[in-house]
C-alpha cells in the first residue's frame, strides 16, 4: 500500500513539473549526464543504545533535463550508498584486574541501491555558475548488511529489503567548458520506512526482562563532488 501511494505521488509530481516546461520556437534542449561521489554520515535511532554516526561513502550517476536558460530541471539518479550507525566505546580500566581495556567501534552497515526522482531550481550567481536546491522522492533496495557485533547477526532476518523516503539539499555548479562542468552538493536523506523492525523480545542478558520494540530508520547526510557532461541539441521550428 505504501509503495502504491509512492507511485501515485511520483506520477503527480512529474506531471505537474512537465506542465511548466515551455519549448521556444528556436531553442537549445539537451541532456546532462552526471557522476558524483563523496562522504556519507549515516545515523539511526535504536531504543536500547546511544548510536553514533557512521562515516562511509557513496557513488551515484544521474541524468538531467537541460533547457536554454538552465534555471530548472528534472532528474533521475541511481546510486550506491552505505548507511547505518556505530557503537563506540572508549578505553577503560577494569576494576577487577586493573588492566586497561582498549576501546572499540562496532559498525552496522547497510549497503543500499537508491533510485531518486526529483527536480532542481537554479539561480545564476557569477560566470555562468549556478546555486541550486533540489528535492526528490527516493526508493532504496538493501543488497547486503554487515554487523560487527556477532550478537546482532540474528537481526538480519528482520531487515526490510525495500525502504523509501525523500532527499533534499542544494549545491553549486560551475562550468569548465561549454559542455562540461563540476558541482559540489550537500543533501539530507531521511527515510519514512524502517530499515529494521524488531518486535518486543526477551533480553539476551536477562530473559526475565522484555525489551521494547525497535523501529530503526535511516538518516543520511551526504557531501558530494561531481562532474557534469552536457549533450546539447539545437533545433529551429
Amino acid at each position: 500500500m505504501a509503495f502504491n501511494r509512492l507511485k501515485v505521488l511520483m506520477i503527480v509530481f512529474l506531471s505537474l513539473s512537465l506542465c511548466h516546461l515551455e519549448i521556444p520556437e528556436t531553442a537549445a534542449q539537451g541532456t546532462i549526464y552526471g557522476i558524483k561521489g563523496g562522504l556519507t554520515a549515516g545515523s539511526q535511532r535504536w531504543s536500547t543504545y546511544n548510536r553514533r554516526p557512521l562515516i562511509k561513502y557513496h557513488l551515484a550517476a544521474s541524468i538531467e533535463s537541460h533547457s536554454v536558460d538552465n534555471l530548472n530541471s528534472l532528474f533521475m539518479q541511481l546510486g550506491y550508498h552505505q548507511k547505518g550507525s556505530a557503537l563506540r566505546r572508549g578505553s577503560f580500566v577494569s576494576p577487577i584486574t586493573g588492566n586497561v581495556i582498549p576501546g572499540r567501534t562496532d559498525e552496522f552497515r547497510f549497503h543500499n541501491i537508491s533510485l531518486l526522482l526529483g527536480a532542481k531550481q537554479k539561480l545564476e550567481v557569477f560566470n555562468d555558475s549556478r546555486l541550486y536546491y533540489l528535492i526528490g522522492i527516493r526508493g532504496d533496495y538493501n543488497i547486503k548488511a554487515d554487523f560487527d557485533r556477532q550478537t546482532y547477526e540474528n537481526l538480519k532476518d528482520q531487515i526490510n529489503k525495500f525502504t523509501f523516503g525523500i532527499t533534499a539539499g542544494g549545491g553549486l555548479e560551475f562550468p569548465l567548458s561549454s559542455h562540461t562542468g563540476m558541482f559540489i552538493e550537500l543533501t539530507v536523506a531521511p527515510d519514512f520506512s524502517n530499515q529494521i523492525y524488531i518486535p518486543p523480545h526477551r533480553s539476551f542478558w536477562d530473559p526475565n526482562r522484555l525489551n521494547p520494540e525497535q523501529k530503526v530508520i535511516n538518516l543520511a547526510v551526504e557531501l558530494s563532488v561531481g562532474m557534469r557532461f552536457l549533450h546539447e541539441v539545437i533545433y529551429v521550428q
